[in-house]
């Protein structure tokens, strides 16, 4: 029988008879392959045997070929052998009496052997090659179908593996950067951008509004839309009730007496034959007009499952559930007013020479009554009714007007307001800004005929009058009312220009052009505003006599204070405001400190309560042992212990102030100069004065970070910080329209400013004006003319 070793050595040996009882054994003297089990199974073939006896293996005796052999070859048993042994661990491996060197690298002892050619070799060969001792052996396990198992440490399967896991750790960090790019792009432009999760339209526009959020779990929206009060479910977004709650019949009424008024008054001019006759006015615009006026008097106050509604003599509580009326409080006009103080209402009534403080708990729908004592309850009463003469007979603030775009005889003889004149001609068009000087000429022109025409000089500055009796008001504070009376001791109104001197030569001497509009247009209203007397202003510096005392408690403080005083009651102490200097007292009224200003304190109560403070506290604010005020041009920082001032901030213009979390102020404000409040009346179109937002370290006044054009801070809670900016153009007169089909619509923008740099996070931007705006957390509620609309953003 001839056969052919892996290793191409060729061999032949004889069947012997002794091997039908006893197991063949071969091994290769070339390579020393044991093909024992193969060769036994030709053998046994060739003997027609099925089954291999057992006993002492019987070595075969070989014979070396040198030519091609006729038998099978021993290769196709290693493969054979291969599948059961060479996966196991350790089954390829020499023992340690058998220990083989490698051929290839002298000193180096074998750790397997080839599984084509069963060459020694050692792990440097396996780290290049496996378990096969060269490219050939590899070459022929490949045309011959035996399969090599792989080997961990061969280099170019450890090079696939760091490979693979490099791809992989790659692919991974480009995914997840993938994803996290995919998810700052959808929050930057779609994700944190608030969205509407609540709408309802209205047929008819409305020109007032509030809103509030109530229930339990704050889910239910009670809004206020002109006359219409209703509450829905936000989760839902449907109706729970709605109704109307001005009485149409009685403004029906007030429209007959006003129509028969008018007309008794052109009968009169046509009997008497007036020159100048009146018109008669129009029923439907007249109860269009009362209606409004009526619905933007009303006052929504809501807490939890109460809902108020206050106008100027009454305070209506409506159920719920039904929205049916469920009490009817009459309130006094006039005098004190609805006072709002936390979750109460105050209502002061004067009426039969006595002094009642109703209580209403809005949160639990509670009213009591208290009745001050004796002699304070005349003394107030009594005081009431000479502050109500005293309103009564002193004459209004002079009206102003802005740019006279419309007839001159709609605002002739009115002061032009600069800085409402500004904000026209900043909002104006190309063709409207070089129209302006011929618009101006006309209405000038206009002005001067009909003051001819009427016999009327230049009229005379707005007299400031003073009441020589004493005046008396109750201011409510977070403790009670206080009693503020004053009495002038000494009268001195003084009377200064607020322009400037005129430069002598006329613009329109020189080239008239379309690049200097606006400095004729200056030069025109300017030369307006003196002729309507709007160039002077009138300063109170007259030295009065203020009490304070609390109604009921002993003691009270009596002092002198130059220029009208205001009384601010804030947390701990009382600021009594004069003509630049403020007085500080405690809750006893005890004297503490007096301070300086630089300018007066501009501001009335309104800013001190923080649900009504829409652009901030202010002008006082008391925080943590300091108190913050605020004049026409500075802010400043007291102790409120000692009242020495820790730093000054000279800003023109502050409308409020906010504080976060850690005590930072962000302070609304303008790019306004000092010079502005000396030449207030100063006409200037092309001045443009912008919004600023300031946050400063409360602690020394250093500014942190400032931004322009982003509308004023309404907003602060945590790491919210929102402005709000929003322009609502005038109502267009019946009479004499104006539209040049350039001017600028309503526009409403809101902006999320980041604390730590106050830059933008994003931006929402509508083409209307509201008519209130409320924040809430991360929920925006709006009211519109014809809809009311709640939006949420992402709180991170």
């Amino acid at each position: 029988m001839k056969v052919e070793c892996s290793c191409g050595a060729k061999y032949e040996f004889e069947v012997l008879p002794d091997m039908r009882d006893h197991p063949v054994k071969f091994v290769c003297p070339a390579c020393g392959l044991d093909a024992s089990e193969f060769v036994d199974g030709l053998v046994r073939r060739e003997l027609g045997q099925s089954r291999v006896p057992a006993g002492v293996p019987v070595p075969v005796i070989l014979k070396r070929q040198g030519g091609p052999a006729k038998a099978r070859v021993l290769s196709l048993a290693r493969d054979a052998a291969s599948a059961s042994t060479v996966p196991e661990a350790g089954a390829g491996q020499m023992a340690a009496s058998d220990a083989q060197f490698c051929l290839k690298h002298p000193g180096q002892i074998a750790a397997e052997k080839c599984f084509i050619c069963s060459k020694p070799i050692c792990p440097k060969c396996m780290q290049l090659f496996g378990y096969v001792c060269s490219p050939l052996c590899k070459a022929k396990a490949d045309s011959h179908g035996v399969r090599i198992p792989i080997y961990e440490g061969q280099k170019s399967v450890a090079d696939a593996r760091q490979w693979r896991k490099l791809v992989w750790v790659s692919g991974s960090a480009v995914g997840v950067l993938v994803v996290l790019l995919g998810l700052w792009f959808w929050y930057s432009w779609f994700g944190c951008a608030p969205k509407p999760v609540f709408s309802v339209r209205f047929a008819d526009p409305s020109y007032s509004g509030q809103s509030a959020m109530c229930g339990g779990g704050r889910d239910q929206l009670v809004f206020l839309h002109g006359a219409t009060l209703a509450r829905y479910d936000l989760g839902s977004g449907k109706e729970i009730w709605s109704r109307q709650i001005i009485d149409r019949e009685q403004i029906q009424r007030a429209v007959d007496r006003q129509m028969q008024a008018s007309k008794a008054l052109i009968d009169k001019a046509n009997s008497e034959a007036w020159e100048q006759v009146p018109k008669m006015p129009s029923a439907e615009k007249l109860n269009q007009m009362m209606e409004r006026d009526a619905g933007a008097a009303l006052t929504l106050h809501a807490r939890g499952q109460n809902v108020w509604v206050a106008s100027h003599d009454k305070l209506v509580h409506y159920d719920w559930d039904t929205g049916k009326t469920v009490t009817d409080l009459r309130l006094q006009p006039g005098f004190g007013g609805l006072v709002s103080r936390g979750n109460e209402l105050l209502a002061v009534d004067t009426e039969g020479g006595k002094t009642e403080v109703t209580h209403i708990d809005l949160a639990s729908g509670d009213t009591r009554k208290e009745e001050l004592s004796g002699e304070d309850s005349k003394f107030i009463a009594e005081q009431a009714t000479s502050a109500a003469r005293v309103s009564n007979s002193q004459s209004t603030r002079q009206e102003t007007a802005g740019l006279p775009m419309s007839a001159a005889g709609n605002d002739v003889g009115k002061p032009i307001d600069p800085a409402k004149a500004a904000a026209q001609a900043q909002r104006m068009s190309l063709p409207e800004k070089i129209a302006l000087p011929a618009v101006v000429a006309g209405n000038l022109n206009q002005q001067r005929a009909l003051k001819e025409l009427s016999d009327q000089g230049r009229p005379a500055a707005g007299t400031h009058t003073t009441n020589p009796e004493s005046s008396f008001s109750l201011v409510p504070s977070k403790d009670g009312f206080i009693e503020l009376s004053t009495r002038l001791l000494e009268s001195r109104i003084v009377t200064r220009s607020a322009m400037k001197a005129g430069s002598g030569k006329s613009v329109l001497e020189g080239n008239v052009t379309a690049g200097r509009s606006m400095e004729m247009a200056n030069e025109m209203l300017n030369e307006m505003q003196r002729s309507n007397g709007g160039d002077v202003v009138e300063e109170d510096h007259s030295r009065y006599e203020v009490t304070l005392r609390r109604p009921g408690l002993p003691g009270s403080w009596t002092g002198e204070i130059m220029g009208p005083p205001k009384l601010f009651p804030l947390d701990t102490v009382n600021v009594l405001a004069g003509e630049k200097m403020i007085i500080v007292l405690d809750k006893a009224n005890k004297k503490l400190w007096q301070s300086g200003l630089n300018y007066n304190i501009a501001r009335d109560l309104g800013a001190l309560d923080e649900e009504s403070a829409t652009y901030g506290l202010g002008p006082c604010v008391e925080r943590k042992g300091s108190l913050y005020v605020f004049d026409e041009g500075v802010l400043s920082a007291f102790d409120l212990a000692s009242g020495n001032a820790r730093w000054r901030f000279p800003s023109v213009g502050i409308a409020g102030i906010f504080f976060d979390d850690h005590d930072m102020m962000y302070v609304n404000t303008t790019t306004a100069s000092h010079e502005s409040l000396k030449y207030s009346r100063q006409i200037d179109l092309s001045s443009k004065v912008l919004s600023v937002v300031l946050k400063l370290d409360s602690r020394n006044g250093k500014i942190l970070w400032s931004t322009q054009s982003a509308g004023l801070v309404n907003y602060v809670s945590g790491k919210l910080v929102l402005t709000a900016q929003s322009y609502m153009p005038e109502e267009k007169d019946d009479d004499n329209p104006v539209d040049t089909g350039f001017e600028k619509g309503p526009s409403l923008r809101i902006r999320r400013i980041n604390p730590n740099n106050g830059r933008e996070v994003w931006d929402h931007y509508q083409e209307r004006a509201p008519l209130d705006i409320a924040f809430d957390q991360n929920t925006i509620r709006l009211v519109f003319k014809k809809e009311v609309q709640v939006l949420r953003f992402p709180r991170f």
